[in-house]
């Protein structure tokens, strides 16, 4: 009899009859691409020993997420006939689950005598992780003791095996390859950049930061990410995840090895540019690009959805946007997966000090990058109507002020962007702003240090 224990990991791997074993060290070669919607295409190339004719082949420690419609077995002179995902795996529930209506030996120690006793029992049922057994006339719910297996039931896997039936045309050993999707992989774009002292320059370093549920390792896997939103068909229900919290795996401090990304359709494919380890439960980060010197534009920005109003606004805060360009002068240019951009700049003891973040969507050369990083605490704005006439029934006029106050020690420009009724006529305006849409206006405001600026308007609507 072989005791529970020793079925939970102390045995070899289970072989069933008429199986030939395709184990991980078979391995050959491994591809992994990862897509943004939690999605990967596995590679898992392995050397088999075929038998002319009909072959069993378990393929073990695949994907436990793995789709298993979308398996394919590709050889030289190989059909496939059939195959089975068995995800079932080897636990103490599983046993005790797969021997209701069987019988078992079950044993305990003595406490009295320090003999062990055993019992044939047979299990009645297994429910909230204890079975019920019946000894002799007698039924046990919370037996002391052990239970102890005569042998595996069948179809109980010591990991995640697709089992896969085809015919070889020929006896020998080859090398196969076995592709299928699999959920639980996905991958994402961080990127750290520092501001320099006047915030006119910054680095920028991007990594890639893969994380691995799939319940599966893929070791010395050439890793291949795909950015881009493809589409995905919604019909597929995932089964839960066996899974444990992620451990990160930090990347060291130096941008070596970035990935040049390649056009791939509507897409762009991103190949890491050495094989790693990816292992089950686990993140890590990769370097994707490094660049230095880049010019960026730092504005101050007040947006509303109205430029007629009749209750007063005190102490409105414009929002802080970091802008560059990404282009091949700006010493960028190329592709940037979407992702989350975080800013640093040094103080004046010269540590470094987090000062905002954003995300951006893909950005293709030579598009901008525009990043909300935070609000301004030294400028404030206070808006109020000042002046109002009804013209007619449907037709009234107003005069506005609003004061831009600035307590730091730099003059600041800040850009108010207003809203206005459909038809409305500007009248007069104390600082000449620009129309960029039919009831749109901009203005660029100079606030002086220590100071403050108005800007008055006056519309007919």
């Amino acid at each position: 009899m072989k005791s529970i224990l020793c079925l939970l990991g102390m045995c070899s791997s289970v072989v069933y009859a008429g199986e030939t074993l395709v184990p991980m060290s078979a391995q050959q070669g491994m591809n992994v691409t990862i897509y943004n919607e939690n999605r990967a295409l596995i590679k898992d190339e392995r050397r088999v020993n075929l038998s002319a004719g009909m072959n069993e082949l378990a393929f073990q420690g695949v994907s436990a997420n793995m789709m298993p419609q979308t398996a394919l077995l590709k050889g030289v002179g190989l059909s496939t006939r059939e195959q089975n995902f068995n995800f079932d795996l080897l636990t103490k529930e599983a046993l005790l689950r797969k021997s209701v209506g069987q019988k078992v030996t079950v044993e305990y120690i003595d406490p009295a005598t320090g003999k062990v006793n055993r019992e044939v029992a047979e299990v009645l049922a297994y429910n909230n992780a204890k079975p019920v057994l019946k000894i002799g006339d007698k039924i046990e719910t919370d037996y002391p003791g052990r239970v102890v297996f005569d042998s595996i039931p069948e179809n109980l896997r010591a990991e995640p095996t697709l089992t896969v039936s085809a015919v070889a045309d020929k006896a020998g050993t080859e090398t196969v390859e076995l592709d299928y999707l699999t959920t639980g992989l996905s991958w994402k774009s961080d990127y750290v950049a520092k501001l320099n002292a006047d915030e006119t320059k910054m680095n920028l370093n991007g990594f890639v930061t893969l994380t691995n549920h799939s319940g599966a390792d893929y070791k010395k896997a050439l890793l291949q990410l795909v950015a881009g939103d493809v589409n995905i068909v919604r019909e597929y229900v995932e089964r839960p995840r066996m899974v444990m919290a992620a451990k990160a795996v930090m990347a060291d401090g130096a941008v070596l090895n970035t990935m040049t990304p390649e056009a791939l359709t509507d897409f762009y494919i991103y190949t890491v540019p050495h094989k790693t380890d990816l292992l089950s439960n686990q993140t890590k980060q990769v370097a994707l690009l490094s660049a230095t010197d880049i010019d960026v534009h730092k504005t101050y920005e007040l947006d509303r959805p109205f430029g007629v109003y009749d209750t007063e606004m005190k102490k409105m805060k414009p929002d802080i946007y970091v802008s560059f360009e990404n282009s091949e002068k700006n010493k960028l240019g190329q592709p940037l997966p979407k992702g989350t951009i975080r800013l640093y700049k040094e103080d004046a003891k010269g540590n470094m000090q987090f000062v905002g973040e954003d995300r951006i969507n893909h950005t293709a050369d030579k598009e901008k990058v525009r990043l909300r990083i935070g609000t301004s605490f030294n400028l404030t704005v206070d808006m109020k109507r000042i002046a109002f006439r009804k013209l007619s029934e449907k037709t009234q006029m107003g005069t506005y002020e609003v004061v831009f106050k600035n307590g730091s020690d730099k003059a600041t420009d800040v850009q108010l962007t207003l809203n206005f009724p459909d038809n409305f006529k500007l009248m007069e305006e104390s600082l000449k702003g620009d129309r960029i849409t039919s009831n749109t206006i901009k203005w660029i405001v100079p606030v002086p240090e220590k100071g403050e600026t108005k800007l008055t308007y006056k519309v007919q609507y």
